[in-house]
């Protein structure tokens, strides 16, 4: 998605480019006086209403009658945008060596959304996709990691696979676009995003993935994503 430009926008980023403001918007979810804040932050008067003021110009907070700021609507709409841009960035040494191009448009914000799931661990990743497989029982989905489904307890499994020669199954879909591995039961997703290398394509990285609860909003996104592949007109192409 192509970022749009425009002199709001700019002037939207250059209101938040800065610490005491980002921290000031952070601590504004309830009414708050030019004092408290001058108070909890270190800030002179002037400094105070100054930062307040540029918040104020871009719409991220309001002024009410009695004098006090908070945080107006639209900015708690933004502050979810920022904290994904935090998280992301948290993980900024992931991402430069790890592609998530291949997810389909509506759940780009995916990455940012796995926040702090990642485990840099192989042997707790391969063991949790060990668990993942084993104690599922009302359903398994799987993208691109070969399961035994031999002693499988799990009422629905669903596997999808990149094509390669010899592994024509009928109960095995095939999607040749997408190396992102996915393994998801009712309890927990754990998902590994492939790594960028020079060479055209992707190398799949099992040493460092996202293990996510099912109580973690995120949780949804996974199971939407193998929802989604899935179910695509052609499980040969996904674009």
């Amino acid at each position: 998605m192509p970022i749009r430009s425009s002199y709001e926008l700019t002037r939207l980023f250059l209101s938040l480019s800065d610490v005491s403001r980002l921290d000031i918007l952070n601590q504004l979810d309830e009414r708050t006086s030019v004092i408290d804040i001058c108070r909890r932050f270190g800030l002179l008067v002037h400094e105070a209403v100054r930062h307040l003021r540029r918040l104020e110009d871009v719409g991220l907070v309001s002024q009410l009658p009695n004098g006090d700021y908070v945080i107006s609507e639209y900015g708690k709409v933004l502050v979810t945008f920022i904290e994904g841009i935090s998280d992301v960035h948290d993980l900024l040494e992931y991402w430069e060596r790890h592609s998530a191009a291949e997810l389909p448009a509506h759940l780009k914000r995916l990455p940012a959304d796995l926040g702090e799931s990642l485990l840099q661990d192989s042997e707790l990743l391969h063991a949790a996709a060990a668990e993942i497989v084993g104690e599922a029982r009302r359903f398994l989905w799987v993208l691109n990691y070969t399961v035994d489904q031999t002693g499988l307890n799990a009422s629905d499994v669903k596997v999808l696979m990149k094509s390669t020669a010899g592994t024509e199954r009928p109960d095995v879909r095939y999607v040749d676009s997408v190396s992102t591995i996915l393994l998801v039961n009712e309890l927990r997703g754990l998902i590994f995003f492939p790594r960028v290398t020079t060479h055209e394509g992707y190398d799949p990285d099992m040493s460092c993935g996202f293990l996510v609860p099912a109580a973690d909003v995120t949780y949804r996104l996974l199971v939407e994503l193998f929802d989604f592949l899935w179910s695509c007109k052609s499980t040969r192409v996904v674009n």
